[in-house]
């Protein structure tokens, strides 16, 4: 078969996506549906990211790019739970220009992905579409009753962010890794349990995603731009209200007392994780990050992150 040639689906099913599939659990996809044991102990965390054509990467994207920020995206929904991933179901509306060598990209890509994360695929389902998309639902694992939310903020808790933020945003603009093959920091966020109160994936943009931690919470947070941290690309680019809304940095971002913090420095040394305090969380009605510049003042954000609708 040459590459501008289209496998149907069952081609797809047997000759790419089988190989890759836990044979225990998904018959190497020869069912419509898995069986999957839970161990003693532990509960599952699902959650579903569907990424489109046009919206979440662009239309020419090459297929190892969708599969890891498919992969990726939803990695950072478990990292941000505390969870460690388990297995996952893929769901693939092909475009009509993704022929056999961006779906065997794709699946290269996928595969690589699954082993790096240690996870397994166990079903899903494909069609042909008009505008390609690709999405996943995740399963994660975390002891009984020990799952990270976004609700436990503490009044007087101080907020953290990993890694840099706005760098997928830049990279979007010319190229480059942080947004074609993100790192989400899964094992740091599953070290987060018992030390940070409430947490969040940072996707849709920094202050986007401080919003619902507020919301969720119940309080304000007031965040130093100038502790905000960029990498060098970014602090030559030199626009924070961009950098804080561009979205897709697949970082988390936390609340924790402030006895918490010497743990916390320590963990991220262990890590090799890049940590900032950023700002503080107080109760409030109010319920919205607030971006401060050096002197105390509120800088406006017209926008705020990405809106999916």
């Amino acid at each position: 078969m040459t590459d501008n040639q289209q496998l149907d689906e069952f081609g797809l099913i047997a000759e790419l996506l089988a190989p890759l599939a836990d044979n225990e659990a998904a018959e190497k996809l020869s069912d419509d549906a898995a069986r999957v044991s839970v161990p003693d102990g532990q509960e599952l965390v699902i959650s579903a990211d569907v990424l489109v054509a046009g919206v979440h990467f662009p239309e020419n994207a090459d297929g190892g790019l969708v599969a890891k920020r498919t992969i990726a995206c939803n990695m950072s929904d478990l990292a941000a739970k505390g969870a460690k991933p388990h297995g996952c179901l893929l769901m693939l509306g092909v475009a009509p220009h993704w022929d056999s060598g961006w779906l065997a990209d794709f699946v290269d890509a996928f595969g690589d992905s699954l082993k790096t994360y240690e996870m397994q695929l166990w079903g899903g389902d494909t069609v042909r579409a008009t505008q390609g998309f690709a999405g996943l639902t995740v399963h994660g694992l975390v002891p009984h009753g020990e799952m990270l939310t976004r609700s436990g903020a503490q009044d007087g808790d101080d907020v953290y962010v990993t890694g840099t933020i706005g760098d997928a945003f830049l990279d979007l603009l010319r190229g480059g890794a942080a947004y074609a093959d993100p790192q989400p920091p899964l094992a740091f966020g599953q070290a987060l349990r018992g030390l940070a109160n409430a947490t969040i994936d940072v996707s849709d943009g920094l202050m986007a995603d401080l919003d619902h931690l507020c919301v969720a919470s119940g309080g304000v947070m007031e965040i130093s731009a100038e502790h905000v941290p960029l990498s060098e690309a970014g602090k030559v680019h030199g626009d924070i209200k961009a950098m804080v809304s561009g979205g897709d940095d697949l970082q988390i971002a936390f609340t924790a007392a402030p006895q918490k913090a010497e743990a916390l420095v320590k963990l991220a040394a262990t890590l090799d994780i890049k940590l900032t305090r950023i700002g503080k969380f107080s109760s409030s009605p109010r319920k919205q990050a607030l971006l401060l510049a050096a002197d105390g003042t509120e800088i406006i954000l017209e926008r705020r992150g990405f809106r999916h609708f």
